[in-house]
């Protein structure tokens, strides 16, 4: 054991020589017959050495503000459920004059006092400004299939929750066919 111990302290000791021999090596420079510059770590009568600076290293400095993320003191998650009462899945709508009534229901209360805020997306689209209301007027001027869905956001912006999408169907009125309800 001990002689496979001083076998491996040789060859580490000799690794370590060779590694450091070239960060002491010094650099030569001289012109060739063809006029070119040639540096080399190998001496010849006609080179010149060259100094060479040590290098530049930065060290960066050491910040100790930053908190460990154990002490920072962290708000209990709270569990929201978002749902969309109306329209209603696959529900088929008139709304001759475009708009389209959105109501949700949000468990726990919407907490204004936190910046909180409700925004509706429509076809994957936000729709209008993020609002304090469970209430919504989205106007929509095609008629056809829309999915809706509604997102309550933080004061940064940050979505906490978002509904599952609700599919209806949106119905006008036509010239073609004046007599639809």
């Amino acid at each position: 054991m001990d002689m496979a111990y001083d076998a491996s302290m040789k060859y580490l000791s000799l690794i370590l020589v060779l590694i450091a021999l070239p960060l002491n090596a010094e650099i030569y420079r001289w012109q060739d017959e063809n006029g070119r510059i040639i540096y080399s770590d190998q001496y010849r009568p006609d080179a010149e050495l060259v100094n060479v600076p040590n290098p530049v290293s930065y060290k960066p400095p050491v910040i100790n503000n930053i908190p460990d993320e154990a002490e920072t003191p962290k708000e209990p998650t709270q569990s929201y459920q978002l749902t969309i009462l109306s329209p209603q899945q696959d529900q088929a709508l008139w709304a001759n004059d475009g708009n389209v009534p959105v109501s949700v229901d949000l468990r726990p209360e919407l907490n204004v006092e936190k910046g909180e805020k409700l925004i509706v997306s429509l076809d994957g689209m936000p729709v209008g400004e993020p609002q304090e209301s469970t209430s919504f007027t989205v106007e929509i001027l095609e008629r056809g299939l829309h999915t809706v869905s509604v997102s309550l956001i933080n004061e940064m912006g940050a979505t906490i929750v978002t509904s599952d999408p609700v599919t209806f169907q949106v119905h006008r009125a036509s010239i073609n066919r004046p007599s639809a309800p």
